[in-house]
């Protein structure tokens, strides 16, 4: 008796043991963010690349969503973890409410920010068509500032220089834009300017000096150009 009960206290211990350290290694593991703070971190960082401070962008956010926010993610993949678990009405909600939020401030929107619009709006599954569309409703354009690396030419003439404006050059010349050769589709103009924008994103030159940052900004300016309109002649 004396050993039957020595053995069922220990193995009593030991699962004793066993459940404090499960659950120890549970509360040392954060819990993955939900599909709302998934997005309203989205939301923050995208108005913090704006300018807008965080208690400011954390009250805009509460008003639309009650979640956590994480700061300093990375909008691309991030956007891609909210399409997984998202309905294509939720995709198109986050689009556009991201795009209403930075409308509201009434300021031209810096190069990173824009950017930063542009990859969430691939990761969510939309091409920057849904931006431009997006745009005229809310009626705001996407601007560099000189903070961004606006180029020089703009400074000289005295304006900002904006993205959505339709370039007319023929299609040959915007083709070349993109480095593209033979017949065109809009599948290969989306691939060409997915790989050119990767090649020129803000966030890999706005630490850099101020010509690399120009000559970066210039170059992303044109190919975004090329690819608008390229957009609007192949419909195929």
């Amino acid at each position: 008796m004396i050993f039957a009960g020595g053995g069922l206290a220990i193995a009593a211990m030991i699962a004793i043991g066993a459940a404090t350290r499960a659950h120890e290694g549970r509360r040392d593991r954060a819990p993955a963010p939900d599909r709302s703070a998934i997005a309203a971190s989205i939301l923050f960082n995208l108005l913090m690349l704006g300018g807008v401070a965080a208690d400011d962008a954390l009250r805009e956010i509460r008003k639309r969503l009650l979640a956590p926010v994480t700061a300093q993610v990375d909008i691309a993949s991030w956007a891609e973890r909210f399409a997984h678990a998202a309905s294509p009405e939720q995709r198109q909600w986050l689009l556009e409410t991201a795009v209403q939020m930075i409308a509201e401030h009434k300021h031209v929107v810096p190069l990173r920010q824009y950017a930063a619009l542009l990859d969430l709006s691939f990761a969510l599954g939309f091409q920057t068509d849904a931006l431009a569309k997006l745009r005229e409703r809310y009626g705001f354009d996407y601007v560099d500032h000189a903070k961004h690396a606006r180029p020089r030419e703009a400074d000289r003439a005295g304006a900002a220089t904006t993205f959505f404006v339709r370039d007319t050059r023929d299609a040959g010349e915007l083709l070349r834009v993109l480095e593209i050769d033979g017949a065109p589709s809009r599948q290969t103009i989306i691939t060409a300017y997915r790989r050119l924008v990767a090649q020129h994103h803000p966030d890999k030159v706005h630490e850099a000096a101020e010509e690399v940052r120009t000559a970066a900004a210039a170059r992303f300016i044109e190919i975004t150009r090329a690819y608008e309109t390229l957009m609007s002649m192949y419909r195929d």
